[in-house]
């Protein structure tokens, strides 16, 4: 961990928790910043900067609170056109992770995900199309659609899961619970603790796959600092974490947390993690950035590496190609060639172009080291 790395990781904790921390007098707080933005966690770092680092970014600052005002008010005209017309909703991860931030405005926002009970996804969709809102359905995929109004990126959902974090049961439960909050006045509907931590918990560790970031890190140990004490933990949550196939991964990140990002160490029940273990999830996160920007086109390779290692080649290449290609999503028909065409989609971008031998070894080592992570967290393992 460099000293920048280090810098950042104080950051974070004077900002999220209040404490006071001193900073090395020749710290460069433009490498800092740039880590945070790699983290997608700008608004939080810069928080915690001098006050003259403070003013030089302030534009960015600005720029995280401004977008953030502007989804609560797009995403509460959203939820009151859905309730005039007797859909439910729910909002996934945004201000239902926000809203365990001490300032859920320094919490960097980018769309609004949402949920609506799968019986109603057809009718919703025809609702916004007549309300105005821009409908992408060549992206409509088996999980979401992709809709816009004012700029902003909407992501519909019909199922949240992913491939090996299945926590459909709980939110389906969780429609049933449905608890309405308040961030700066604005009204959204989110699902209840358990459920909404299963998302947000799942949310990290299909990142972890592609390319995790600290931002979904803060989003799981802000929820844990709020809702996960021992008490809940051995109640309810454990057992559908376990049942989830996610226990070893929140255990070992929330034990990350109290090393590295100073969550309290009063929670108890993730203290037998592997330390060396927490090591490796942070030392991945830290050289990897939200979305992997921080390894840029040799990511692509080390995605491809990590996907192939642990499905297997034509599964990888099967299961990608359902998810990459267009005509697949409307003619199902097609099924059985996604995997050529997958290939076809390799051989045209040339993941391995303009990049040499030398790095190549090192992306697809890296990917193995992805793929043995996921192994030690057990993800997607539950016990029998």
């Amino acid at each position: 961990m460099n000293q920048n790395e280090q810098a950042l990781l104080k950051a974070i904790q004077q900002s999220l928790w209040n404490t006071k921390i001193s900073f090395s007098e020749d710290t460069d707080w433009d490498a800092v910043v740039k880590e945070a933005e790699d983290q997608a966690i700008t608004g939080i770092v810069i928080h915690a900067a001098p006050v003259n680092v403070q003013e030089k970014w302030k534009s960015k600052t600005g720029f995280v609170t401004a977008t953030f005002i502007q989804i609560l008010h797009l995403q509460e005209r959203l939820y009151r056109l859905l309730k005039e017309n007797d859909i439910t909703m729910v909002v996934l991860k945004g201000t239902a992770a926000a809203i365990y931030y001490p300032n859920p405005a320094q919490r960097l926002m980018g769309d609004i995900d949402y949920l609506v009970p799968q019986e109603s996804f057809e009718r919703t969709t025809e609702l916004l199309k007549a309300n105005g809102y821009v409908i992408d359905e060549e992206t409509e995929s088996s999980r979401h659609i992709r809709v816009y109004q004012d700029g902003i990126l909407f992501e519909q959902h019909r199922l949240f899961s992913y491939e090996g974090v299945d926590v459909e049961q709980y939110i389906t439960e969780g429609l049933s619970h449905i608890s309405t909050r308040t961030i700066f006045g604005s009204e959204f509907p989110m699902l209840p603790k358990l459920a909404n931590g299963l998302v947000l918990l799942g949310h990290m560790v299909q990142h972890l796959k592609s390319g995790l970031g600290l931002r979904q890190v803060i989003d799981w140990m802000m929820y844990v600092d709020r809702e996960l004490n021992d008490d809940s933990w051995n109640q309810a949550f454990q057992h559908a974490a376990v049942q989830s196939g996610l226990e070893q991964a929140a255990i070992v990140t929330t034990r990350m947390c109290q090393i590295y990002l100073g969550l309290t160490e009063e929670i108890q029940w993730c203290k037998n993690a592997d330390p060396k273990l927490c090591e490796e999830l942070m030392e991945n996160l830290l050289s990897s950035g939200n979305f992997d920007r921080k390894r840029g086109k040799g990511a692509s390779v080390e995605s491809v590496s990590s996907g192939i290692a642990r499905k297997g080649f034509f599964r990888y290449l099967q299961t990608t190609g359902e998810s990459t290609w267009e005509a697949y999503h409307r003619h199902h028909w097609l099924k059985p060639f996604a995997w050529i065409y997958q290939m076809y989609r390799f051989a045209k971008k040339g993941v391995q172009a303009k990049r040499s031998r030398a790095q190549l070894m090192e992306d697809i080592k890296r990917g193995r080291s992805r793929k043995e992570l996921l192994q030690k967290l057990k993800i997607g393992q539950p016990k029998e």
